[in-house]
């Protein structure tokens, strides 16, 4: 699927809220979930009519909103209000499940961010720290793609899987994707308290970024 694009185009990020059914390493919100929580869904009724008014665009972002129940009624609200891009970030392990993937698109989401953080179960799960995550990803990723719909993926890079971001360009190719970036990691959060386990050296990670990027 070709991507709607426009070069007066506007988008503005829809927190959700910080609840995730994953624990990655890297995570940048930290204890957030259980410190803070989640937005209401007339917050961000709220958020989405305040947006509409300077953007025409959206990415939900969170937390994961996928695990939401009220997240079919959000989308549907953001196209209610005529947004022309709704974007979906997620870790994509809902999207595993067809049927959901084209209740979402019914309701009007029209793109979406899933994050894969490695080429292997091995390594992407060690990062999510959910047993299982990588094949939901993946199945994810083809699901959305099976049914036409525009793919852009995040990889944050880490300690653990810098060396293998060619591998990790090369599964995304092959998956079909319609872009895929990859995002050093921030160090706040989950990432702060375990650094040395996660953040490596900006001079270390330079090679391989550009040779995954020159897959693509």
């Amino acid at each position: 699927m070709s991507r709607i694009t426009d070069k007066d185009e506007k988008r503005v990020d829809v927190k959700v809220g910080f609840s995730c059914n994953n624990r990655c390493l890297f995570c940048v919100q930290g204890r957030k979930r259980y410190d803070i929580g989640d937005f209401s869904t007339r917050e961000i009724f709220q958020k989405l009519e305040e947006s509409r008014k300077v953007a025409d665009s959206i990415v939900f972002t969170g937390g994961e909103i996928t695990i939401r129940k009220d997240f079919l009624t959000l989308v549907g609200y953001a196209k209610r209000l005529d947004f022309r891009i709704i974007q979906i970030q997620t870790n994509g392990r809902m999207f595993a499940y067809k049927k959901f993937c084209e209740e979402a698109i019914k309701a009007g989401a029209n793109e979406f961010s899933p994050a894969l953080h490695g080429h292997i179960p091995q390594l992407h799960d060690f990062l999510t720290r959910s047993k299982g995550s990588f094949e939901q990803t993946v199945s994810a990723i083809r699901n959305l793609k099976t049914l036409d719909q525009y793919v852009l993926t995040n990889t944050v890079i880490t300690k653990s899987n810098y060396r293998h971001l060619e591998e990790i360009a090369r599964l995304l190719v092959k998956l079909g994707v319609d872009q895929y970036q990859f995002a050093f990691v921030h160090p706040v959060g989950t990432a702060m308290e375990y650094f040395e386990r996660v953040v490596p050296r900006m001079r270390m990670i330079e090679p391989y970024v550009k040779r995954g990027l020159d897959i693509g």
